[in-house]
């Protein structure tokens, strides 16, 4: 399902968004990225106040080899 939102933009962010072709698309993708990182952030403030650290493992290693 979608909305018809119409919106004010400046002129040159709505060139911009114009000239990616299907503005619609273009626009949703980005706030996706937006709402996604935003989730990340909650996520990482929500595990900092439990004490849950988290940590990288090196490219091919295995999760056991990590936690030893």
């Amino acid at each position: 399902m979608t909305v018809n939102m119409p919106m004010s933009l400046p002129d040159d962010i709505a060139a911009f968004i114009k000239a990616k072709g299907n503005a619609s698309a273009y626009t949703a993708r980005i706030l996706r990225r937006q709402m996604l990182a935003e989730e990340l952030e909650k996520s990482a403030r929500v595990r900092a106040e439990a004490g849950i650290t988290v940590t990288a493992m090196e490219p091919g290693e295995s999760e056991e080899a990590t936690l030893e």
